[in-house]
């Protein structure tokens, strides 16, 4: 398994770091849970869960930017930061659902 650091700059993780923490705020408008830690809280819930699918998604060889590409050919850069987005959405609103059964009604 390769990790590939190529083209990490500021910006890179600054636009990261707000995708994360915009699908931590969705995910957590979505579920109606409670504020924890307010942005600072959507913004790891929203890192941890891209990490998390974004780790299921290659543990079975599953590439949302080569099928995002295949729709939109045009630009594969715009694919990855689908993918990402798209994968960060989700992974958060996993993340909520787990607090909402495991922290009771309140999360």
């Amino acid at each position: 398994m390769d990790i590939d650091y190529a083209g990490m700059h500021a910006g890179v993780l600054t636009a990261w770091f707000l995708i994360a923490t915009a699908a931590g705020y969705l995910a957590r408008r979505v579920t109606r849970g409670r504020s924890l830690l307010g942005l600072w809280g959507d913004a790891a819930i929203g890192l941890v869960g891209v990490f998390l699918v974004g780790t299921l998604f290659r543990a079975f060889d599953f590439d949302l930017a080569v099928m995002i590409f295949s729709w939109a050919p045009d630009n594969f850069d715009l694919a990855i930061w689908l993918d990402i987005a798209t994968t960060a959405i989700i992974g958060a609103l996993l993340l909520r659902a787990i607090l909402r059964v495991f922290g009771g009604a309140r999360s």
